[in-house]
Parts: C-alpha cells; sequence; structure tokens
C-alpha cells in the first residue's frame, strides 16, 4: 500500500506526517506499507520547516533529508491513499483528480473516534501554540491511522465523506 501525506507547501504538516507515519510503522515491524508527502504549492527543493525537525528530534524520531516537492499526476496514479491536512485541499484534488477521488480524505478523520472530517491547522508563520496544536493533531491521527492499518482496517475514503458534493 502507498500512501501520500499532502499539505500546502510540503514542509510542515505533510513532512511530519509522512515521518511520524514511517516512524510508527517502523516500530510496529510493517515494512508493507510505503509513504510519501508533497504540497500543492510547495517551493521545490525548500527545507523542512525547523520548528517540526525540532519537535522530532525532542521526540527522537529519525528521518532521512527531506526537500519540499510539489504534487504530481504520478504521485496520484500511484498513491492507494491520500491524506490530505484541510478540506479546500481536499477538494481542489478531487476537482483536479476526479478519478482519484475515491482515494483522496483528510488525515484529521484520525483524529476523533466518530470520523470527523477535522482540518488539520496549518501553523507555518502562526505562534508556539499553533505548532503544538498541529503537532498534537497530526501525532494522533497518525497513530489512529496506524491502529486500523495494523487491524487490518483499512480506511475507505468514502466511509465519512458525508461533505460529499459530487
Amino acid at each position: 500500500m502507498n500512501i501520500l501525506f499532502v499539505c500546502s507547501a510540503n514542509i510542515s504538516r505533510s513532512f511530519l506526517a509522512k515521518v511520524l507515519f514511517e516512524d510508527e510503522m517502523r516500530r510496529r515491524g510493517k515494512n508493507t506499507v510505503s509513504a510519501a508527502s508533497a504540497g500543492l504549492h510547495a517551493y521545490p527543493g525548500a527545507p523542512p520547516d525547523p520548528k517540526m525537525t525540532a519537535f522530532l528530534i525532542a521526540k527522537g524520531v529519525p528521518w532521512e533529508p527531506h526537500r519540499a516537492r510539489r504534487i504530481s499526476r504520478e504521485d496520484m496514479e500511484k498513491a492507494d491513499l491520500i491524506l490530505v491536512m484541510e478540506g479546500v485541499q481536499e477538494r481542489l484534488l478531487k476537482e483536479c483528480f476526479p478519478e482519484a477521488e475515491i482515494k483522496i480524505m483528510r488525515l484529521g478523520r484520525f483524529i476523533s473516534p466518530d470520523g470527523r472530517e477535522d482540518d488539520i491547522i496549518d501553523p507555518f508563520g502562526k505562534s508556539t501554540y499553533h505548532y503544538r496544536l498541529a503537532q498534537s493533531q497530526i501525532t494522533l491521527a497518525v497513530k489512529n491511522l496506524c491502529e486500523e492499518l495494523a487491524s487490518g482496517r483499512l480506511p475507505h475514503p468514502d466511509a465519512h465523506n458525508k461533505n460529499h458534493s459530487g
């Protein structure tokens, strides 16, 4: 299974989600799932947000060198599950890639037990509070996503897509 994490710039949220996902799956001994990240409006080659790398260092989570990249048609075709951070990103990808609509959902769906489609806050350029909130949201969502994958319950994008507008 191939999972693609998508945000705006691919330096904060999708970067962090991918790294935490890989770490969690590695700790669980699951190496059959691969992850990638990309941004809708990424500046190619930009380094990750220092506040996100500091968070990873503080948590002792290793990561490979990262440079931001823009999402491509190939990314969309290769991914089995595409997890975005916000509803606006979900709508945009579904408009641009209607053939991939069934694979696109918000990562925030994994935050609450009722599967609500929550947005992951964009902390870029905001306060420490906003970074901590985004880090907490992503950490919890990734943990719950990994639980579902480990238990064999693969998430289905339409299972909780109550706001689908066709």
